[in-house]
């Protein structure tokens, strides 16, 4: 009986370390194979189609690493569970105002999957902290493994205009490395979202720039844009 019952978890194993292979196959350009992760809701977006899901990052199994005892490594399944745990531990600390407690459990959450979306949900935490320097980090830790996710630039780019001393220059790059690397198919909500920064900083003839560029990646919102145009000309 425990002979067959070896054999159908060895089986079993095979069966999802196949399915693991085909995924990884696909999404070639992730590091590992990672748990299923709880995503922190995004901001509403301005026009334009919607944003591409974060992405998932490498898995971290803790005792594994350095060459010590101090624990055994953990199941795929142990993994997601201990790391979906923390998330949503995290997640509820938030809710009731206790940030100390949402920052230990994305810690917590990070020795399971080192994800973008437990660094956005820092970044989350620390803003609310007024902690900016942090939240920043965090920030571009969540770019640097997801760069193609058009909010994580939207969230920089507003950072650094509202709580930092960056010049229009420091933003215009921000914004272009954006573009740049980030989803084409979200451009024109960066560019939209810039366009209302550029406004805000006095750069009235490069924001109706960017709501003329807006009109040609997503001409579905034309008149919408095109009444921002206007607005704007009016103004000048």
């Amino acid at each position: 009986m425990n002979k067959q019952i070896n054999n159908l978890m060895i089986g079993v194993v095979v069966l999802l370390l196949a399915i693991l292979g085909v995924y990884y196959y696909k999404k070639n350009y992730r590091q590992n194979l990672v748990p299923e992760t709880v995503t922190t809701p995004a901001p509403p977006q301005q026009g334009g189609e919607e944003s591409s899901p974060p992405s998932e990052g490498g898995v971290l199994r803790p005792g594994s690493e350095g060459g010590g005892n101090s624990a055994p490594a953990l199941s795929i399944a142990e993994i997601k569970l201990n790391f979906n745990t923390a998330m949503k531990n995290a997640q509820t600390a938030f809710g009731k105002g206790e940030y100390a407690k949402a920052i230990g459990y994305y810690d917590e959450a990070l020795l399971y999957s080192k994800v973008d979306t437990v660094y956005s949900g820092l970044f989350t935490v620390y803003g609310a902290q007024g902690e900016w320097e942090k939240a920043r980090a965090s920030l571009d830790s969540a770019i640097a493994l997801n760069p193609l996710y058009t909010e994580y630039w939207k969230w920089k780019l507003t950072v650094l205009d509202g709580k930092t001393a960056s010049s229009f220059q420091d933003l215009q790059k921000v914004y272009e490395e954006g573009l740049l690397k980030g989803d084409k198919r979200t451009r024109v909500n960066l560019v939209t979202h810039f366009a209302s920064i550029a406004e805000g900083n006095a750069q009235k003839s490069e924001a109706i720039a960017l709501w003329e560029y807006a009109k040609t990646l997503y001409p579905q919102n034309g008149v919408i844009y095109q009444a921002e145009i206007d607005r704007l000309r009016e103004k000048i």
